[in-house]
């Protein structure tokens, strides 16, 4: 593990040392509070420096951005509905204009913690938060109405179509598909300052940390950028009149 950082990242590495510690001891399975995705880039980097391979993040769904870290024995892997916490659903007017901050300022109002909240997805009359389990009788009972608008429990359990992820498409082209050069077109960063965010353990691509700039990206891979937010790569090989690869990247919004 490593003890630099400022004290958010010093935190984070406390909390994925005392997990191991916890799981070691007590055979089992032992969980955080939801994370935010720079805690998550954190958590998963001091894991594979230290060689950890039993652990697992899971926000509710595959997109997910909050997401909880579970570290585990060997052998003792959970089943995502292993995870502490519940998709809540809350309904209301078709035509009112809430927003995520809307409720997340309700939840924080009756006094729940950031870090017990995991993603919360609006659609039309309908919202899908994730939520510590312990909280949700509590919650149910205190929550009546967003703003002004009256708001009604419809259930748990998440509907997988509703928290779909939505994009932005960008085409481009680079010049090899090394992931320095395809950071290079995702982030809108010169290729120095993209090898430097590798080899600083910023980048993540299908959720594993890559310090190699050479890295080669193939079709699909999703790539992880701390501070810049996450991409879907796709390439299906054909190149530009210049001879360069012709990739779409498809933001995390």
């Amino acid at each position: 593990m490593r003890g630099n950082g400022n004290d958010d990242e010093k935190r984070i590495i406390s909390l994925v040392s005392d997990l191991e510690r916890l799981s070691e001891r007590r055979y089992e399975p032992c969980y955080s509070d939801f994370l935010s995705e720079s805690e998550q880039f954190i958590a998963r980097r001091e894991l594979d420096f230290s060689g950890r391979r039993d652990f697992m993040m899971w926000g509710g769904y595959e997109e997910a951005q909050r997401a909880v870290l579970c570290v585990y024995p060997e052998y003792s892997r959970p089943q995502t509905e292993d995870f502490p916490f519940e998709a809540v659903n809350l309904s209301f007017r078709r035509s009112a204009s809430l927003t995520h901050r809307d409720f997340l300022g309700a939840l924080m109002s009756v006094g729940i913690k950031r870090e017990a909240v995991g993603d919360i997805v609006i659609g039309e009359g309908v919202a899908t938060f994730f939520l510590k389990k312990e909280l949700l009788p509590y919650v149910s009972g205190q929550i009546e109405k967003i703003g002004r608008e009256g708001v009604t429990f419809c259930g748990k359990g998440v509907d997988l179509d509703a928290v779909s992820q939505q994009y932005e498409e960008k085409s481009g082209t680079v010049s090899s598909l090394r992931l320095d050069a395809v950071i290079c077109e995702c982030a809108n960063l010169s290729r120095s300052k993209a090898q430097q965010a590798v080899r600083s353990g910023l980048a993540a691509v299908n959720s594993r940390l890559v310090f190699d700039s050479d890295h080669k990206i193939g079709d699909g891979d999703k790539i992880s950028l701390r501070g810049f937010g996450k991409f879907i790569v796709r390439c299906d090989g054909s190149l530009s009149k210049k001879g360069k690869y012709r990739i779409t990247v498809l933001k995390y919004k």
